[in-house]
């Protein structure tokens, strides 16, 4: 198979996180594991910066092997790459269009669903309107008829080493200044501002166990927790048998480490989404919103498949639906409390079963190399 060598990924940055984080596992993942030269044009560095901690806001720069643009009017464009992903439809700059040629292989890779309509528009291709070029849509899944999931080859060799490591996990917890007793159920907390926070904390605070919440700071925040407002990183509340830390905004690879050693994960959107499951860990996820509630066909789909085999799906799907429409479940949460080592094993077993499938960016390689051919 002969691989294209020069790549450029075009990124919009929407909500901050989100598109950044896949573009930037993607840029990694393509330059370490396939020796890819990547060139990623980014139209908000100030917010790639919340991720790529180093980062400054220049035209160009090396960045862990990789060229990071800065994309505005004024970026200069002189020559096409083999292979332009553009990423989420976030469209290609006119003057780069005129530099492509028919030769270009063009790809939009588009956001992850476990709806069943993926895997019949996975692949398609369709001439774009000014130029005639002709653009393939990509789509990340669930199945072998997808585009797969974003995964570092060693990703869970490395999981697997920090979570039998006790000295490693206490690194960890030190790193965060933060005091862990063995008995505390630790919970991470990642979400969007429509999430009923107060309420699930006011249900920790109120319980019998002893329980530590860990928020990265971010722009979703709610405007008052627990009757706090204006909440900064190093912030600790305590109320009952909840301790709540505000946490910075966390590197990728300080993130992952977040979801492998807590005993559940809230989280969100796209990337985060991922690397729950690949954690390992029970989850909840809420999906980006959308008006009438249109994001809840994607989560539902999500349910539907990854929680098939599980006897508590009515209560996941109880759990789901209420933090994903603003209400909070306090009988299902009880549950799904109730249930955490049960729970823990069937999410173990679908991460690894996930794992079986070839990785996306290995996926989108050979696809890549296929149309060439």
């Amino acid at each position: 198979m002969h691989i294209q060598k020069k790549w450029d990924i075009f990124c919009k940055i929407v909500d901050n996180f989100g598109d950044i984080g896949v573009c930037w596992r993607l840029a990694k993942q393509l330059h370490q594991a396939h020796d890819v030269h990547i060139k990623l044009f980014v139209d908000d560095l100030s917010a790639a910066a919340n991720i790529l901690t180093d980062i400054v806001d220049r035209p160009e720069q090396p960045f862990q092997g990789i060229t990071v643009i800065r994309w505005d009017a004024n970026t200069a464009f002189d020559v096409a790459a083999d292979v332009v992903i553009e990423t989420f439809a976030c469209g290609l700059p006119a003057a780069y269009l005129s530099l492509m040629s028919k030769q270009t292989v063009w790809v939009n890779v588009d956001y992850l669903s476990a709806e069943s309509w993926v895997t019949a528009f996975h692949g398609l291709h369709g001439k774009h309107r000014e130029t005639a070029f002709t653009r393939h849509f990509y789509f990340p899944g669930f199945s072998d008829k997808t585009g797969g999931l974003l995964r570092e080859k060693d990703l869970l060799a490395n999981r697997d080493a920090f979570q039998a490591s006790a000295s490693l996990q206490e690194a960890f917890w030190r790193s965060l200044t933060i005091a862990k007793h063995a008995t505390d159920l630790t919970i991470s907390l990642f979400h969007y501002r429509q999430a009923p926070v107060d309420a699930l904390l006011q249900s920790l605070a109120g319980g019998q166990q002893s329980v530590i919440v860990l928020m990265p700071l971010n722009q979703h925040m709610p405007t008052s927790v627990l009757g706090y407002t204006a909440l900064a990183v190093g912030d600790c509340i305590t109320l009952g048998a909840l301790t709540l830390h505000v946490l910075p905004f966390l590197t990728q690879d300080d993130y992952d480490r977040l979801l492998w050693v807590c005993d559940i994960n809230f989280v969100r959107g796209e990337d985060s989404w991922v690397r729950a499951i690949f954690a390992g860990k029970p989850f909840i996820w809420q999906p980006y919103w959308q008006e009438d509630n249109a994001h809840l066909l994607k989560l539902n789909a999500f349910l539907s498949s990854f929680y098939r085999y599980s006897t508590l799906q009515q209560t996941l799907v109880q759990l789901h639906e209420a933090w994903s429409t603003e209400r909070f479940h306090a009988e299902a949460w009880q549950h799904y409390l109730n249930n955490l080592s049960a729970l823990t094993r069937y999410t173990q077993q679908q991460s690894q079963a996930i794992t079986q499938q070839e990785d996306l960016a290995s996926k989108l390689v050979a696809f890549c190399a296929y149309l060439a051919n």
